[in-house]
């Protein structure tokens, strides 16, 4: 019964991150690329056998190119949607309080009445 508790909760994370990467394109891109990548690497060690691909070049390259992708791919899938722009709001919030300030300010020039009273 544990395991299939197990499977059931790794199913669950899962599905999420699944759906995303069938419908974002970009991060399909980088698993498709790094997944190239991992064959790559994977042919040239049948074929050179472990040793020699390790010290390769080629295989090199493709591991970087690979990790890259990943990274991409991680960093993609942990951004948040990105958040609705506030702009107007607080440009309205501002144009308010100028508003206020200038009526503010025009009636304290305008009063005609003096504090003090001047007698020489």
């Amino acid at each position: 019964m544990p395991t299939k508790m197990k499977t059931d909760k790794m199913a669950e994370t899962l599905t999420p991150l699944v759906t995303r990467v069938a419908n974002d394109e970009e991060l399909r891109a980088h698993a498709k690329t790094a997944l190239d990548s991992a064959k790559t690497i994977y042919a040239k060690i049948q074929e050179d056998g472990p040793r020699k691909a390790a010290t390769s070049r080629a295989v090199t390259d493709e591991v970087m190119k690979a990790a890259g992708e990943l990274k991409g791919a991680a960093a993609r899938l942990s951004d948040k949607p990105a958040k609705k722009s506030r702009k107007f709001g607080r440009l309205l919030i501002g144009g308010a309080i100028a508003v206020a300030a200038a009526i503010g300010i025009k009636k304290v020039l305008s009063s005609d009445e003096d504090e003090f009273d001047y007698e020489p």
